[in-house]
C-alpha cells in the first residue's frame, strides 16, 4: 500500500506557479534568510582583518592647496591687467592735459609780455605829465601861449594813459582765466603722474611677490601662511 501511493503522488503533475505583476519586495528589503551574514566557517577575526576603503587627505589636501593657489595667481594676474590698463589710461590723459598746458602757456607769454610793456608806458606816461617833462616838451615849439601848449600835450598824454590802463586791466583778465585753466590742467597733471607711480609701485610688489613666491625653499612657508588665510 504504501509503494502504490508513492507511485499515484508521483505521477500527480506539479502546480504551474502564475507570474505575479508586482511581486512583494520585501524578501529584497528584509534579509529573511541572512544572505548579509558572514558564513558559519569563517573564523571570527576574518571581517575585523578586512582591508578597509583606502583613504587618501594628503592628495585631497594638496589639491585643494593646488586650486587656492591658482584662484590665488589668476586674481593676481587680474589685478595686474587693471592695474596696467589704468596705468595706460592715466598715461593718456597725461599726454592730452599736457597738451592743453602746452596752449594755455603758449597763450600767456604774450599776454604777459603785453602787460610788461603797458607797464612801462604806464610810467613813461606818468613822467610825460609832469610839468618839468611839460616844458621840456615845448621848449623848442614855436607858439605864443606856452601853457595852453602844456595843456594840450598833457590831456594827449591822459588820454593815452586812460587807454593803457584799459588795456592793462582787459589783459589782467585775460591772464587771471588762463592761469586759472593752466593750474586746473596742472593738477590734473600731477594727480595723473600720482596715479601711475601708485599703479607702477603696486605692480613692482606684485612681480617681487610672485618672484618671492617661486623661490625655492618657500613652498613650505607660503603654505602655512595660505593655511592661515
Amino acid at each position: 500500500m504504501i509503494i502504490l501511493t508513492g507511485l499515484a503522488a508521483a505521477q500527480q503533475p506539479s502546480k504551474i506557479k502564475r507570474p505575479v505583476k508586482t511581486p512583494p519586495q520585501f524578501p529584497n528589503i528584509i534579509d529573511l534568510e541572512n544572505k548579509d551574514a558572514p558564513p558559519a566557517n569563517q573564523p571570527p577575526g576574518a571581517a575585523q582583518n578586512a582591508p578597509a576603503p583606502v583613504q587618501q587627505p594628503d592628495a585631497l589636501t594638496s589639491a585643494v592647496l593646488s586650486l587656492a593657489g591658482e584662484l590665488r595667481s589668476l586674481g593676481q594676474e587680474l589685478r595686474t591687467l587693471n592695474l596696467r590698463g589704468q596705468t595706460q589710461i592715466e598715461m593718456l590723459k597725461m599726454a592730452r592735459v599736457d597738451l592743453r598746458i602746452d596752449h594755455y602757456e603758449r597763450e600767456l607769454r604774450p599776454v604777459r609780455d603785453r602787460l610788461v610793456a603797458l607797464e612801462a608806458d604806464e610810467q613813461t606816461l606818468q613822467q610825460l605829465m609832469t610839468r618839468e617833462a611839460l616844458l621840456a616838451q615845448t621848449a623848442t615849439a614855436a607858439t605864443v601861449n606856452r601853457e595852453e601848449l602844456m595843456r594840450q600835450l598833457r590831456l594827449q598824454h591822459e588820454a593815452r594813459y586812460r587807454a593803457t590802463q584799459a588795456e592793462k586791466e582787459r589783459l589782467r583778465r585775460l591772464e587771471a582765466d588762463l592761469t586759472a585753466s593752466l593750474n586746473i590742467y596742472q593738477n590734473l597733471s600731477r594727480e595723473a603722474e600720482r596715479k601711475i607711480q601708485e599703479a607702477e609701485g603696486l605692480l613692482q610688489q606684485i612681480e617681487s611677490g610672485k618672484t618671492e613666491n617661486t623661490q625655492p625653499g618657500q613652498s613650505g612657508q607660503t603654505t602655512k601662511t595660505e593655511r592661515k588665510q
